[in-house]
């Protein structure tokens, strides 16, 4: 079977068309026709509609089915280069607020723990690890968005092991013997929203992405929840900081919706 490098050359040379004009055309790189040519990059699919109508060849002439699909699950999530920029913004944001909530974590409430009981340390721990490791997950997510490489199996394993993080930290959270069953309930629930992202993201077909939607109203109404049962408790300190990762959290929830609605266009631009 001819690849699809091979046949966008031969489609590109047949019209008399360098790399750099087909590029100039395209406002691309030479650079980056060159790797579609060579078969180590897909362009997304509308530059692919792009190219078919330039070199007067159907889309189907151009790419197969799986090679369709590749261009979904290589190509970044968000391919919008001004859309781009909000996304690697949010990740900062939500990566600076979490790191706020770190320092307060390990400045405030870790002291505490020398003289609490088991129960607790072991609830402090996970409460702190989980902004800990989530600030570096996010970090990690900007990192892929400034590259330009948050393709949509990257952005789901940062989805999921946030949600991940906040399950962990659930498990130990300290109830009472009537909350206990609450306590299950929202853990049960936040293993649901993993099998979820998970699914919807290294999807071999393609889903509905009403669960998806699901699953970022329950952490957004969970976060929320979590913010108004500590407000009491704070410091005027304490509450800015806490805010400012409410404020975040919203975020980065309209976020994950964003990205969720990007992938479902690209799946049904695929399918078309």
């Amino acid at each position: 079977m001819v690849e699809f490098g091979e046949k966008l050359k031969k489609a590109r040379e047949e019209k008399g068309m360098t790399q750099q004009t087909l590029a100039d055309h395209l406002y691309v790189t030479r650079q980056a026709v060159s790797r579609w040519e060579c078969g180590a990059r897909y362009p997304d699919l509308l530059t692919a509609k792009k190219l078919s109508d330039m070199l007067e060849v159907s889309l189907d002439e151009l790419l197969s089915g799986e090679e369709i699909k590749k261009c979904v699950e290589k190509n970044q999530i968000v391919e919008s280069p001004v859309i781009g920029r909000v996304q690697s913004a949010l990740y900062a944001f939500v990566g600076v607020a979490y790191l706020l909530m770190s320092i307060w974590a390990l400045r405030f409430l870790l002291p505490e723990l020398a003289s609490a009981n088991l129960q607790t340390v072991e609830y402090g721990i996970s409460y702190i690890l989980r902004y800990v490791l989530i600030t570096i997950l996010l970090f990690v997510g900007l990192t892929f968005s400034v590259y330009e490489k948050l393709t949509p199996k990257k952005t789901g394993v940062i989805v999921a092991a946030y949600f991940g993080m906040e399950l962990f930290s659930n498990i130990f959270e300290p109830t009472k013997a009537g909350n206990i069953w609450m306590n299950i309930f929202q853990s049960l629930i936040y293993l649901i929203s993993i099998v979820v992202i998970v699914g919807y993201y290294f999807q071999k077909r393609r889903r509905s992405p009403i669960p998806m939607y699901c699953v970022v109203s329950f952490g957004l109404i969970r976060n929320i929840f979590m913010y108004f049962q500590m407000i009491q408790l704070t410091s005027d300190f304490t509450f800015i900081v806490r805010s400012i990762w409410l404020v975040a959290v919203a975020g980065y929830m309209v976020l994950i919706a964003y990205q969720t609605y990007a992938l479902e266009k690209k799946w049904r631009l695929a399918v078309k």
